[in-house]
């Protein structure tokens, strides 16, 4: 006789996927599990996913020859920009938060946990987004994780200067790593006016500077 799930079973499964199905096509977000913060660190956190869910795509600003010479959102995340269906990539990544001590560090990735740190919290809102983003990266394998910055590298960490790169796993050698996609994030919004082009080059810099390239 064939092994068969008890009924009961069945239709939670069913009403299981029926909810998450409603949840997907109303664009409620799905948060993942918070269970390790405060309920004053959970709100941040979901304050920071509402505000990136707030980031469409409008009328480009800036040189069209300019942007499609530069933009590399679509190519990396193989869909169009959308804060929406980026928080969707983002938490489809992270599996669960916890506090607790990163050390010189803002945020640390392990095994689908995201550990952060008390700056994380003292960021504004832009910078959490760039964090969580930076580190959702590190779920899709080795490939990208972090090398050793150059003994010389000169750039400040625009989150914290206390950080130091130089001569620390603080870079990436693939373009389309940790920072190389925060990069690609913040060029999308400068092109569509979410950041003046001042900001947006600041920040645009900060993160490739981290690329390294032989």
């Amino acid at each position: 006789m064939v092994d068969s799930k008890p009924l009961f079973e069945l239709y939670s499964q069913k009403t299981f996927f029926f909810v998450i199905v409603l949840y997907w096509l109303s664009g409620v977000a799905l948060y993942s599990d918070e269970s390790k913060l405060n309920a004053k660190q959970s709100k941040v956190l979901k304050e920071s996913f509402s505000y990136l869910e707030t980031l469409e795509p409008k009328r480009i600003r800036i040189d069209k020859s300019t942007y499609n010479r530069l933009t590399q959102f679509e190519s990396i995340f193989k869909f169009g920009f959308s804060g929406k269906k980026l928080s969707r990539w983002i938490q489809s990544r992270i599996k669960k938060y916890s506090y607790g001590s990163t050390g010189e560090y803002i945020a640390m990735y392990h095994d689908g946990d995201v550990l952060l740190g008390r700056a994380f919290f003292s960021l504004n809102r832009m910078d959490r987004i760039l964090v969580l983003l930076h580190e959702a990266r590190h779920a899709d394998g080795k490939s990208y994780g972090h090398v050793v910055c150059p003994e010389n590298f000169q750039f400040l960490n625009p989150r914290d200067w206390k950080i130091h790169p130089a001569g620390k796993k603080g870079c990436d050698d693939v373009p389309d790593g940790s920072y190389g996609i925060t990069a690609a994030f913040i060029f999308e919004l400068g092109a569509f006016g979410y950041l003046n082009q001042t900001e947006a080059a600041h920040r645009y810099n900060s993160e490739i500077s981290r690329v390294i390239r032989d």
